[in-house]
């Protein structure tokens, strides 16, 4: 065995927890897997060459369901890395050790697995895993766009609106189709929140006091720019479905709804620009 691969974490809501461990490591959650055939949903946090799993249950006949019935949420697990993990079962089976798959099963994670009874591990459950197709550990993996959307909802706990969602999934040049006049739209990986747009931007007008001054503003992102920053539009988003985004313009520490949808925005963007300026 080479190293420990991960610490595996029975929990009851995975977002609760990821939020809770993104902060202790201070790393995001780098992927989500459901794993059908356990019945749970994994989430994976990686910090150098450590990782963490955490895992819930997605049935009451998940063993990480009957796990949290018996002990409550906590250390699930505790895998370790193998370069072969059929000679490493064969190996553990001659040692007397009781394993609780014949065969290797295909895991999270790109991973094939194994585990090892507890009674024969002195009351801790240990998993194998041979990692097959997978990038460098230490590095976080290439995601698609349609992943990264995925991870910033999850991370934000906030719902992207299907209008604005499919704006998010044009192409570059799509988007920049977009652009008149002093006009700049965004794409997905400029897409950030008021406060980390211009929330410390001093310039003119100076906009460092506006996430003082709107509502919820950490909810609040910006999509598109007028004349590098004399005006920025931003869209709310909620945690749950709404039949209303509010979009802003926000002119220093200064802002107004100017539409109650990314789409009424840019019908009115399209049909008079003056439309959406205050």
């Amino acid at each position: 065995m080479n190293k420990v691969e991960h610490i595996g974490i029975a929990v009851t809501d995975i977002s609760v927890a990821g939020n809770i461990y993104e902060k202790l490591l201070n790393t995001p959650v780098y992927k989500t897997e459901t794993v059908t055939s356990e019945g749970v949903l994994t989430a994976f946090l990686q910090t150098g060459p450590n990782k963490v799993e955490l895992l819930q249950a997605l049935n009451d006949d998940s063993p990480i369901a009957k796990f949290i019935a018996k002990k409550g949420e906590g250390i699930h697990h505790i895998a370790f890395e193998v370069d072969d993990i059929v000679a490493e079962m064969h190996r553990l089976k001659k040692e007397g050790f009781v394993l609780l798959n014949d065969e290797p099963k295909q895991g999270a994670d790109n991973k094939l697995v194994c585990f090892v009874h507890p009674k024969s591990a002195n009351g801790v459950l240990i998993e194998l895993c041979q990692a097959y197709d997978y990038p460098e550990k230490a590095k976080r993996p290439e995601l698609s766009l349609e992943d990264e959307i995925c991870l910033f909802q999850f991370r934000n706990k906030l719902i992207i609106p299907g209008d604005l969602l499919a704006y998010l999934k044009l192409t570059d040049e799509e988007i920049d189709s977009y652009n008149r006049d002093m006009f700049v739209f965004y794409k997905f990986s400029e897409f950030k929140s008021v406060k980390d747009e211009v929330g410390n931007y001093g310039g003119t007008p100076d906009y460092r006091q506006i996430v003082n001054i709107l509502p919820e503003h950490e909810n609040c992102f910006v999509f598109a720019e007028y004349s590098i920053h004399l005006m920025v539009f931003a869209i709310r988003l909620y945690g749950y479905g709404s039949d209303k985004n509010e979009v802003y313009a926000i002119c220093g520490s200064s802002y107004e709804i100017v539409a109650n949808s990314f789409e009424e925005f840019i019908a009115r963007y399209k049909d008079d620009i003056s439309n959406v300026l205050i």
